[in-house]
């Protein structure tokens, strides 16, 4: 078949199989590499336009007659794709390199001929457009090359369209959960008592929830593994036994690369378990942090308290562009008879803080060589009482601001950032429910530090208990 003897049926039912049913990178992949095959070129590929300026093309697929060229952005000025949204078909059969000189992506393509349309959305708002080049000049007959090209640009301008919607809808969901979020968070701290009590629920479920199908998958790991060494002890002997296989059973064995298989599964079967251990861990720390299925008061482990509250924080701790440092200075404590899910709610409220505070400080200075860093201190005191001490070098605090930070909704965050809340609900949690003493040391722009005080009650030996 050649574009002067094109034979028009059998052409739609190619496009029809090869993109009907594709949806995504798939479908620009399947387009591209059709286009090229029907309109005999050696180059074609889909671009969508970049909310730019200069304006940019983020190209989707893009397919050379050996296979898909990797993705790619440029600058649309100086090339022949900005002709495409002055007019609806562009045609240059020849000498493209001469039309563009700026353009270095066509020397590199060695293109001679080439030929585009826009892509037009359902508002007629051009969105992108498809592209074909050759290395030698194009035919001198086009009407073929335009009909094929507008159907292709009517359902790419389909397939972006609901791309674009999906993707909307995507931050859409994700900006409604994170106002959930929110809202969850102001709840927690205007009604404490309840929410905590709520939340501890929660956490606890949805460990629980986690935990079963964790047992069943830990425990079946072992089974899967025995089953398949029998298996394929079972295929060894078989080889053994009858080693002219018949050639059918031989090529199922080359098929499916017996030999890689074999190799590839303990691999395999080690990545699952360490993805259950894993789990595991976080199920367990959400436990810690819950204590819902502890008494009220209980002797805990102090330790386990501030690690389960490093490992929920743990995706601020490592947010970039920068990563957070975390110096953990444990001392030898006793068990501590406390509120625990309380206690872990000042924890979270004071490492937020201090995160809050280094983001601000580190986004500003983006070039220091200072480390952004939270340094952790647990000590046993005189008179039966224990210490935590957390600091920062983050923004400080300023000095007349030191005797209002434990006041009812006084905050120096902008407004939608904070409430004022949490240092005023962890200073009733240690001075109210604890009997203990919070204070905070800062200095502007050299940090902060918070003194948490409690008494100790009860001590028991440390190894005699378990979480």
């Amino acid at each position: 078949m050649t574009i002067d003897n094109f034979d028009w049926e059998y052409n739609l039912k190619l496009i029809r199989a090869g993109i009907g049913t594709k949806i995504g990178p798939e479908f620009f992949q399947a387009c591209t590499q059709y286009l090229a095959q029907i309109l005999q070129i050696k180059y074609a590929l889909i671009a969508e336009i970049l909310d730019t300026d200069p304006p940019k093309a983020k190209v989707l697929a893009f397919w050379s007659e050996k296979g898909f060229l990797p993705n790619f952005e440029y600058d649309l000025e100086g090339t022949p794709s900005s002709t495409l949204y002055e007019a609806d078909v562009k045609i240059y059969p020849h000498s493209i390199q001469e039309l563009f000189p700026e353009d270095i992506h066509l020397l590199n393509l060695q293109a001679e001929g080439y030929l585009g349309i826009p892509i037009i959305d359902s508002h007629g708002k051009k969105i992108g457009h498809i592209a074909g080049l050759d290395t030698k000049p194009l035919k001198n007959s086009y009407q073929e090359q335009e009909y094929i090209l507008k159907i292709f640009a009517a359902r790419s301008a389909a397939e972006i369209e609901r791309m674009s919607a999906e993707k909307a809808l995507k931050q859409q969901n994700i900006y409604l959960q994170e106002t959930i979020k929110k809202l969850k968070k102001t709840q927690s701290q205007l009604i404490h008592a309840e929410k905590m009590s709520g939340l501890g629920q929660m956490v606890a479920g949805v460990a629980h929830e986690i935990n079963n199908p964790l047992n069943f998958i830990s425990g079946n790991l072992n089974h899967c593994h025995n089953y398949t060494k029998d298996l394929l002890d079972l295929i060894h002997l078989f080889q053994q036994k009858f080693p002219n296989l018949p050639a059918d059973i031989q090529e199922k064995i080359e098929e499916i690369e017996l030999d890689y298989v074999e190799k590839d599964l303990p691999s395999l079967l080690g990545s699952m378990i360490l993805g259950v251990n894993r789990i595991s861990e976080i199920v367990k720390s959400l436990r810690t942090f819950s204590r819902l299925d502890e008494a009220k008061i209980k002797l805990i482990d102090i330790h386990a308290g501030i690690n389960s509250t490093l490992l929920i924080l743990q995706a601020r701790l490592k947010n970039q562009p920068f990563e957070i440092q975390v110096i953990k200075n444990y001392n030898q404590l006793p068990f501590i008879n406390c509120y625990a899910s309380a206690l872990n709610q000042v924890l979270i409220n004071i490492i937020n803080n201090a995160i809050d505070a280094l983001e601000k400080k580190f986004y500003q200075n983006k070039f220091t060589e200072e480390q952004p860093t939270i340094c952790i201190t647990t000590k046993k005191l005189e008179n039966n009482w224990m210490g935590i001490y957390i600091s920062d070098n983050g923004l400080g605090i300023e000095e007349k601001n030191h005797s209002k930070i434990f006041d009812p909704f006084f905050t120096t965050k902008p407004v939608g950032k904070g409430t004022g809340l949490g240092l005023s609900i962890s200073y009733q949690i240690i001075v109210e429910q604890h009997k203990g003493r919070i204070k905070c040391i800062s200095s502007p722009e050299k940090g902060s530090e918070f003194v948490i005080e409690i008494p100790i009650s009860s001590v028991e030996p440390f190894q005699n208990y378990q979480i």
